[in-house]
């Protein structure tokens, strides 16, 4: 990192600016970090750029379509601002050194290194080809390297797929020596000049050279243009692949699926050899030894002028539950004041507020003349996951019941819901419709993922909050989610603490190919390698078959298994290690925690342990009033997941009586949602104000599969047995 120009900004948006990482022809990237402590690579674009008109509708779409780019491989964009003076958009930080830095020091990476490292480049540009765009400058400088793979970096020069009128032909955009001929040649570029690319930076990593040689710029495009790549020392495995990826007519090249697909292969152990495992270790520390930072001291708009709000009451009409305006510290000042710098509003002020004389909202004693807050629910409510969905539906209508019923209350409450099936199709659908609504002043969605990840640039587009207490997906940070939960990584914490206090040799991970999977096993394997525990990693897809994996498991002896999947995958594990006569112990993360899960592993799934970010309101103390007050509106006790999305529900009604009628809009109000402490029936809520990451106290719990159900156990890995 180096130190910060004389005219570098100190702060872009809700970031704190500690040092530059680079610069380029479009702009300068810079080191952010916000208030709490999260690290952004922050990109600003030059002046030059921002007064043309021209630049500014094409960046404006291309940070819209970079949103949708969802791969472990490629950096997300987490925050931007297409619309500030100086545009800037920022990217998740990742302090490994640069490909370019790996080969310099270590020279061409073994055989194997290479094969994982196009394997997972080539997934991530799958997952850019499948967002509309085109990378155009897959280079070794914009690789970054982990100790779980390879990042894909800077799409700064990327563009839409369908942008013929935006893009200039006749102009060499990208690095010479790793791009196409048809770039070379100001030609069109497609997804085939990224495969390109991406084999010159293979052939590169594994020979330490260039497959176009270095020297004058016009001599490298000449070269790619009308020369055969220089192939030698590419191990003889790997040439077919690479050459394939090299050839001149973009036709003839394999698309980034298939390039994946011919190259994905087992990777036992660390995918890099140890001296660059290090060069990353230490690479990584000297980055994160960062200054601390005096935080702006700015007020939190969490309770209008003069006034002192009343919280909503408490389950069943008693005590209020517990709450509290956004803490006085100067730290909760500063991440709320740099929140709201980087929001807009989605609407009028009091877009919200509908007189509804002759159709009062649910609810006793509803008031006919007081405005109506609405807020919608979007949920799988005939899907797969209906069993969720339906659960946190009730828990926000008693919510919104106990509310409307409170004639004191300056507004009255209504709950929009629609079922989105689980799917991406219906989810979408039921996005556009919110979003279109001025009504609707916040959402609280999805059951599932996918669902989740359909909506996010819909709702972005909007600026309408969204609150999900499903999805913990890591790379679904955008600027107007905030997760309701620790996220998937999170939840491994306690499972390293339970694991490692107790001397139980190797642990077998069992990762099931999905997204989710993917983050939960990573994060786990990383933080048990740290502590120099044996780790054996295994991937299987969830519908295969599991046998094997128990047997070996069986003869292997591991002491204990984590399984990092959905419930179908858990349910046929469990089947498989009774099967095997596996005795150790196994331990299921949050999906598993799913009544699907109990059906189909009936009595296999005796003794599991589970994670989980639902609490059983049956079982919990803290929930007790909730669940007393769910049974007298619903005739049975209160499931998973509706407390939380009871939670949700009054949570956003204290942050709007907070700011009061003349300030609601859907701008404020997540500002002042992420800047809250809120204690809850289910926890203590609280929120990185810059990307609505969960930073509150307690959210995860600890279960044990006993008579075939579920045993809340307590909220701490300590309660499950040795």
């Amino acid at each position: 990192m180096q130190p910060l120009h004389a005219a570098d900004p100190a702060r872009i948006g809700g970031y704190r600016i500690l040092g530059r990482l680079g610069a380029g022809g479009m702009g300068v990237v810079l080191l952010g970090r916000t208030a709490g402590g999260a690290l952004a690579a922050v990109k600003l674009v030059r002046a030059e750029y921002a007064d043309d008109p021209a630049f500014r509708v094409r960046f404006r779409r291309e940070v819209a379509i970079a949103r949708r780019v969802r791969s472990p491989w490629a950096v997300p964009v987490v925050d931007a601002d297409t619309e500030a003076p100086a545009p800037w958009l920022a990217t998740e930080f990742v302090p490994g050194p640069p490909l370019s830095d790996a080969v310099a020091r270590a020279g061409g990476l073994p055989p194997d290194s290479v094969r994982f490292l196009g394997a997972r480049l080539a997934e991530a540009l799958g997952a850019v080809h499948g967002a509309g765009l085109v990378h155009r400058d897959v280079k070794p400088a914009n690789v970054l390297l982990a100790t779980d793979g390879p990042r894909l970096i800077d799409f700064g020069i990327a563009r839409a797929l369908d942008d013929t009128v935006l893009t200039a032909t006749d102009v060499v955009i990208g690095s010479p020596g790793f791009l196409s001929p048809e770039q070379a040649q100001g030609g069109h570029i497609g997804p085939p000049s990224d495969v390109f690319a991406l084999g010159c930076v293979l052939a590169y990593a594994a020979t330490g050279r260039r497959p176009f040689g270095s020297g004058p710029v016009e001599a490298m495009l000449f070269r790619t243009v009308h020369d055969t790549a220089d192939t030698t020392g590419i191990p003889h495995d790997l040439l077919p692949v690479i050459a394939a990826c090299l050839a001149k007519a973009p036709g003839d090249r394999p698309t980034a699926d298939g390039l994946r697909q011919a190259l994905t292969g087992d990777a036992p152990g660390p995918w890099l050899p140890a001296p660059l495992l290090q060069l990353i270790a230490e690479r990584s520390a000297r980055m994160l030894q960062l200054p601390d930072i005096e935080p702006t001291r700015q007020t939190a708009p969490v309770t209008a002028p003069g006034t002192a709000p009343e919280p909503p009451a408490a389950p069943g009409g008693g005590a209020p539950p517990g709450t509290a305006p956004a803490d006085r510290s100067p730290r909760r000042r500063a991440v709320l004041g740099a929140a709201a710098l980087t929001l807009t509003a989605g609407g009028g002020a009091a877009a919200w507020l509908v007189r509804r004389r002759s159709d009062p909202p649910e609810g006793r004693g509803a008031h006919p003349e007081r405005p109506v807050l609405a807020i919608g629910l979007q949920a799988d409510l005939s899907g797969p996951g209906r069993a969720v969905g339906e659960a946190q539906r009730d828990g926000a209508r008693l919510a919104v019941a106990e509310l409307t019923a409170r004639t004191e209350l300056p507004f009255a409450f209504r709950l929009s819901e629609a079922d989105d099936r689980g799917a991406a199709g219906p989810a979408a659908e039921a996005a556009a419709g919110f979003a279109a609504d001025a009504s609707v002043v916040a959402v609280l969605a999805a059951t599932g993922g996918p669902a989740v990840a359909a909506v996010l640039t819909r709702y972005d587009q909007a600026g309408l909050p969204l609150l999900s207490a499903s999805d913990g997906d890591t790379t679904h940070i955008n600027r107007v989610f905030t997760c309701l939960r620790p996220n998937d990584a999170y939840q491994m914490r306690p499972v390293v603490e339970y694991l490692t206090g107790r001397d139980r040799g190797t642990t077998l991970i069992v990762d099931d190919g999905t997204p989710y999977g993917w983050q939960t096993t990573r994060a786990l394997s990383e933080a048990l390698r740290a502590g120099k525990r044996p780790v054996t990693p295994a991937t299987v897809a969830a519908d295969a078959d599991h046998a094997a994996l128990a047997r070996d498991a069986v003869r292997a002896g591991p002491g204990a298994v984590l399984y990092g999947g959905g419930p179908a995958g858990a349910a046929r594990l469990a089947r498989a290690l009774a099967g095997a006569g596996y005795e150790g112990r196994v331990i299921g993360t949050r999906a598993v925690h799913d009544p699907r899960f109990l059906t189909e592993a009936a009595g296999s799934a005796e003794g599991w342990l589970l994670v989980s970010t639902a609490v059983d309101p049956a079982a919990s103390p803290a929930a007790r009033a909730f669940d007393v007050a769910f049974r007298a509106r619903h005739g049975g006790p209160a499931p998973l997941h509706a407390a939380e999305a009871y939670d949700a529900v009054h949570l956003l009604a204290r942050c709007a009586q907070g700011l009061g009628p003349s300030r609601v809009g859907r701008g404020d109000l997540l500002a002042t949602v992420r800047g809250t402490t809120y204690e809850g029936v289910s926890k203590k809520y609280a929120f990185e104000a810059a990307n609505g990451t969960f930073t509150g106290e307690g959210g995860l719990y600890f279960y044990e599969v006993a008579s075939g159900r579920f045993r809340l156990l307590g909220d701490r890995p300590t309660v499950w047995p040795a």
